[in-house]
């Protein structure tokens, strides 16, 4: 037997308690009365006697009691217990400010503890704090401070605790700021839950070492709620199972400086909006920080934006112009998840999302590449130098992919050898070649001018060029801001009397569903802005209620129509063409087709 101790005011409830069988990862987390630190978890654990509980009720299926913290700014987060086996309940958190802090427990199955309020200190541990979107498509922490946003994937339970650790060690060396993985996986050596959705406490016991090492570390988590074989398990069928698991995941996890990234590769997956949809609103339900909502995706998330619940983009297409056109019709952040292996890949697919505009989040399969591991600190050195949450694609360039702040600095990247030619506002600049896979630098001679031409620095390898003004970015930092211009957004062209294409085929007005179809544009009005174009091409049967699916990228190629989208025998197909040209000015065209088998 151990002895649990809690005094609420005048009150001091004593209760024993059965020593787990498989106890909870508790050593990690300290309790919230004993050197609890701003931004990193604390606990408070609660005991009762099962006499306490009323018959049939279960500790884990009901919602036995909730906490309200009330930080010393008056600043309030509720918080749900969640049970850990025996008779104890374990509630979550993570202090948001130093100082005082007062909580307020509410349980109408636990008498004893209702009403009850209690304080606890709360120590500055220097952790900047929780994510949030900022600048549009940019992050910032709670202390209002830029976030730079690059994260590792993980296989949380394919690792034993050491080599775990040893791994997040290496990649805070490297510079990653999150760690992502899945909560809920059938691919383990123990399941999460049982045939009755009780949860296993060994499996929790597990995932806990693995996420609160890394939060203790400072990470942010990444967090998908499941994957594919625990989606098509069934588990997540019924609303009141969803519930019943999301109010148990947000309660164990919600507390922690984290990210929700959905389910993996949602398109894969039947009926996946509507799931997702729900599962949304049981986050907003249970979880009290707010932290920022997505899905991870085979292709874009982007899809989902009209149903209102998610505040960031993930995407994952190795072809550049899906989140390159993406960022000139959105107005959220987005990641780009990397998945590429092969050095050179990784090192283009890297930076091409950079110039894009988005952020990367890097597949553990890639890391295990030490070239990578190495490509990837280049990365971070580099951003880290740079006003990150202010760079927006810059177009105003020949021979490379480049992102900007204008009259402050501009950063490209040629992943072929040649001229990298940059047309830049009147000022002296202090250009430096990087080479992205080593980080050695080859600074070049101040320059003052408007057009900046040079050869990349040999003809065998990728190259990044940084243009900074860095006398006048030293002299930004002298005064605070986070913003220093209104971030771009631009109107959408719709007319077609001013699109330079047009759709050639699919001709006529019917698409085969059951054969590839061809897809082709053309130019009908060739000049400087339409030399280079960016095409997406996305469809959507609206009577099927699964959203957008893309279906094509670039000028030309073969349009297959996702499973998903031939529910509906003889609907039609809403066909849109996203582009950008050279300028990065947006057009969209629309067309309709039916569909015969």
């Amino acid at each position: 037997m151990r002895l649990v101790g809690h005094c609420f005011g005048a009150l001091c409830v004593l209760c024993a308690s059965l020593v787990l069988a498989t106890p909870l990862s508790a050593a990690s987390v300290p309790a919230c009365s004993q050197g609890a630190r701003t931004f990193l978890p604390c606990e408070l654990t609660l005991s009762y006697q099962n006499s306490d509980l009323s018959p049939g009720v279960s500790p884990y299926k009901d919602d036995l009691l909730t906490v309200e913290f009330r930080s010393p700014e008056h600043a309030t987060y509720a918080a749900h217990a969640f049970w850990s086996g025996g008779q104890t309940l374990h509630v979550r958190f993570s202090p948001t400010e130093p100082g005082t802090w007062t909580y307020r427990l509410s349980s109408s199955l636990l008498k004893q503890y209702d009403n009850q309020e209690s304080t606890f200190s709360v120590a500055d541990s220097g952790n900047p704090g929780m994510v949030s979107v900022a600048n549009l498509r940019h992050w910032r922490t709670t202390n209002k401070q830029p976030h730079l946003w690059l994260a590792a994937g993980a296989p949380f339970l394919a690792m034993d605790e050491a080599a775990f650790e040893t791994w997040l060690d290496r990649r805070k060396h490297d510079g990653f700021t999150h760690i992502r993985g899945v909560i809920l996986t059938l691919n383990a050596a123990e399941k999460p839950f049982n045939q009755e959705l009780q949860p296993n406490l060994a499996y929790f016991a597990a995932l806990d070492d693995r996420i609160l090492a890394a939060a203790n570390r400072g990470f942010t988590l990444d967090l998908l709620l499941a994957d594919q074989s625990f989606v098509r398990s069934g588990a997540l069928n019924e609303h009141d199972s969803r519930d019943l698991v999301m109010r148990y995941i947000v309660a164990r996890y919600g507390g922690l400086n984290a990210t929700w990234q959905g389910i993996e590769r949602f398109e894969d997956i039947p009926n996946s909006r509507a799931l997702l949809q729900d599962l949304a609103s049981l986050l907003q339900k249970y979880d009290g920080f707010r932290h920022p909502r997505s899905t991870d995706a085979r292709d874009s998330s982007s899809p989902l934006l009209p149903d209102g619940w998610m505040n960031y983009l993930i995407e994952a297409s190795p072809n550049p112009q899906l989140g390159a056109v993406e960022h000139q019709f959105t107005q959220q952040p987005e990641i780009h998840l990397v998945n590429a292996t092969d050095p050179d890949a990784f090192r283009h697919e890297l930076w091409n999302c950079t110039t894009n505009g988005e952020y990367p989040s890097i597949s553990y399969e890639s890391l295990k590449n030490e070239a990578n591991a190495r490509a990837v600190h280049t990365w971070y050195q580099v951003l880290s130098n740079t006003r990150h949450w202010e760079l927006e694609p810059y177009f105003d360039v020949d021979g490379a992919r480049a992102i900007g702040l204008t009259e402050v600095e501009y950063l490209a990247y040629a992943d072929k050898p040649g001229i990298v030619e940059i047309n830049l506002p009147k000022h002296k600049y202090n250009p430096v070649w990087v080479n992205p896979a080593t980080g050695e630098e080859i600074p070049l001679k101040d320059y003052k001018g408007e057009v900046f031409s040079r050869q990349t620095p040999d003809n065998s390898r990728d190259w990044i060029l940084t243009v900074p003004r860095e006398g006048h970015k030293e002299s930004m930092l002298k005064y605070y801001y986070f913003e220093s211009q209104d971030p771009p957004v631009q109107e959408v062209e719709l007319n077609d009397a001013r699109i330079p294409f047009e759709v050639i085929e699919p001709a006529g007005d019917t698409i085969n569903s059951a054969i590839p179809e061809p897809y082709r544009l053309k130019i009908t009005r060739a000049n400087r802005a339409s030399r280079t174009m960016q095409y997406v091409w996305w469809g959507e049967v609206v009577a099927g209620g699964q959203g957008a699916r893309l279906l094509g990228l670039g000028p030309s190629g073969n349009l297959t129509i996702p499973k998903e989208l031939l529910s509906q025998p003889g609907a039609n197909l809403n066909l849109r063409v996203l582009a950008i040209n050279a300028n990065g000015k947006a057009y969209e065209v629309d067309k309709v087709y039916r569909l015969t088998p």
